[in-house]
């Protein structure tokens, strides 16, 4: 029994646990291109344990915005690896995969804007 009560939990999805994207076959859930470039990934993990992959930041935003879909967890890639939401920043200005100029950075970078700021920015409010 207290196997099987393990063996659920691990398969559970967990709002702490970083998403599985495999890298150069998985296809972006907004536009469809391949995710291949991890400073620029995003996921989105929902409450019956899906990821959603995207290639740019502001794919993630955009799918957020129009489809609403039930979240467990939005996580960020950055050059040290992944984040959730609610410990993101972006820089702006870089070249993305779709063009939003959006990185993710660590909170308190100078010059980093807020993920509602992105929103904005990418007209994903």
């Amino acid at each position: 029994m207290t196997l099987l009560a393990l063996a659920l939990a691990c398969a559970r999805p967990s709002p702490t646990r970083p998403p599985d994207i495999a890298f150069d076959r998985d296809a972006c859930a907004w536009c469809a291109m391949l995710v291949s470039d991890p400073r620029h990934a995003a996921a989105i993990v929902t409450t019956s344990g899906t990821t959603l992959p995207f290639d740019d930041p502001g794919c993630a935003l955009h799918y957020l915005a129009e489809r609403e879909p039930p979240v467990l967890q939005v996580w960020f890639h950055d050059a040290d690896g992944w984040r959730t939401q609610d410990d993101v920043a972006f820089a702006t200005g870089a070249i993305t995969p779709m063009g939003s100029g959006l990185t993710a950075v660590p909170p308190g970078t100078p010059g980093a804007i807020s993920v509602d700021e992105a929103r904005r920015r990418v007209g994903a409010e």
